[in-house]
C-alpha cells in the first residue's frame, strides 16, 4: 500500500458501490457538487454527470496526476489540491450553494464535519461515508448507542440520518471495520450559538464514567447543575448520554 494512502487514511471504494452511493444523492442537473478526498475518482464518476459542476478537493499527492487524467475531459470537473482543512469553503459555498459529498478518510471524519456544521445552512445538505462507529454517534439520540458530544453538536445544525452500511469487502485496502453513508440535511432555522455552549458539552461528556453533575463541577456551580437537573425530572446521578438537546440548553440558562 502507498505511504500517502496510510498517512491520510484513505480506503478506496469499489465501482459498483460508489454508483450505488451517488444514486443515493438527489442532486438536480443545475446543482453543484464539492467533494472532498476523492482518492482515484470511484465516486467522482458517477457524480459528475449528476451535476452541474464539481469541484474535488484532495491532499494526496499520488491522487492528483490520477484524477487529472482521469477526467481531463471533464468539462464540469474542477480539481483543488489541498488539506479540506484549510480550503476556504465560506467562499466556495457563497458561489456554489449545493451539496458536499465524500468519503471522509476515517482518522479526518469528524474533525471535517465539525468543519462543516457551521456552514451547512448554505447547502442543500451533505452525504458522507464514515466509519459505521462515526456514523452512529453522529445519529444517535439521547440515551441511544454512542451518543455525545458529536451527537449534539450535529442536532445543532441538521438532522441526520444512516443511508445505508457498507462492508469492508467493497475497499481497497480493505479495512477491519465497516462503514456507513449518512444524510445531514440543514435546520430550517439552525440554532444560534455562542461558544460558552459549545464548551458546556465538551465538558458535559469529558467525564462519561462520571454524573453529569460532577463532570461539569470543575466548572459549574454542582448545587445549581443537581437543581436544575432535578426541575428536568432527572436526579443527581443523570449522566450526560441522558440529555437531549433541549434539556442541555435549559441546563446552561439555569
Amino acid at each position: 500500500m502507498n505511504k500517502t494512502q496510510r498517512r491520510f487514511g484513505q480506503n478506496f471504494l469499489d465501482r459498483e458501490m460508489s454508483r450505488k452511493i451517488a444514486d443515493d444523492l438527489p442532486c438536480l442537473p443545475q446543482d453543484s457538487i464539492l467533494e472532498i478526498g476523492p482518492g482515484h475518482g470511484a465516486l467522482t464518476e458517477w457524480l459528475l454527470p449528476k451535476c452541474s459542476n464539481l469541484t474535488a478537493v484532495e491532499i494526496d499527492n499520488f491522487c492528483i496526476p490520477k484524477l487529472q487524467e482521469k477526467f481531463k475531459n471533464a468539462k464540469n470537473f474542477n480539481l483543488v489540491h489541498k488539506n479540506f482543512l484549510q480550503f476556504d469553503i465560506e467562499t466556495w459555498l457563497n458561489e456554489h450553494p449545493s451539496w458536499i459529498v465524500g468519503n471522509l478518510p476515517y482518522n479526518m471524519a469528524t474533525a471535517i464535519i465539525l468543519r462543516i456544521l457551521p456552514h451547512i445552512s448554505k447547502t442543500k445538505g451533505c452525504m458522507f461515508m464514515t466509519q459505521a462507529e462515526v456514523a452512529q454517534r453522529i445519529t444517535a439520540k439521547a440515551k441511544g448507542k454512542g451518543y455525545g458530544s458529536l451527537s449534539v453538536f450535529c442536532a445543532c445544525y441538521a438532522k441526520s440520518r444512516i443511508v445505508k452500511f457498507i462492508g469492508p469487502e467493497h475497499f481497497s485496502p480493505r479495512p477491519k471495520v465497516n462503514s456507513a453513508t449518512i444524510m445531514l440535511e440543514p435546520l430550517e432555522k439552525p440554532l444560534s450559538l455562542e461558544p460558552v455552549f459549545f464548551e458546556f458539552i465538551k465538558a458535559a461528556f469529558s467525564q462519561k464514567r462520571k454524573t453529569l453533575a460532577n463532570s461539569l463541577s470543575s466548572r459549574y456551580n454542582k448545587e445549581t447543575i443537581i437543581s436544575a437537573l432535578k426541575s428536568l425530572n432527572f436526579n443527581e446521578n443523570t449522566r450526560a448520554e441522558e440529555l437531549s438537546l433541549n434539556d442541555f440548553f435549559y441546563l446552561l440558562k439555569s
